[in-house]
C-alpha cells in the first residue's frame, strides 16, 4: 500500500497538496490540520486517514469524533481508554457500536 504524509510546508506556511500522490490509500496527516473538510476531501479521494502524533486526551478525542481512520500516538493506553468511554457513552445513549 502506498501512502503519504500531509504536513505544514514550514517555508512556506501552507499545508501540503492533500491528494498529491496516484494511487495512494493512505495519508499520515500532522493531527492539528484535521478537520471535517479535510476527511471529506480524503474519504472522497478514496484515501484513508492516519492522524499523527496524538498524544493528549483532548486532541485523542477530536480525532475519534472527525472520524479518522487511524491515530498514531505514543500513548496507547490513553486512547484505548478514551475509545471505552466514548463507547460506553454512546452504548448508554441507545446507540449501539459495532
Amino acid at each position: 500500500m502506498v501512502g503519504y504524509i500531509v504536513m505544514m510546508d514550514w517555508s512556506t506556511g501552507r499545508r501540503m497538496e492533500l491528494v498529491r500522490i496516484e494511487g495512494a490509500k493512505v495519508a499520515g496527516v500532522y493531527y492539528p490540520l484535521i478537520h471535517e473538510k479535510l476527511m471529506k476531501v480524503m474519504h472522497r479521494n478514496d484515501r484513508k486517514v492516519y492522524a499523527w502524533t496524538v498524544d493528549d486526551s483532548d486532541s485523542m478525542k477530536r480525532m475519534l469524533y472527525e472520524q479518522v481512520d487511524a491515530i498514531v500516538t505514543s500513548n496507547p493506553s490513553l486512547l484505548q481508554q478514551l475509545m471505552q468511554e466514548i463507547r460506553t457513552e454512546c452504548m448508554e445513549d441507545g446507540f449501539a457500536l459495532p
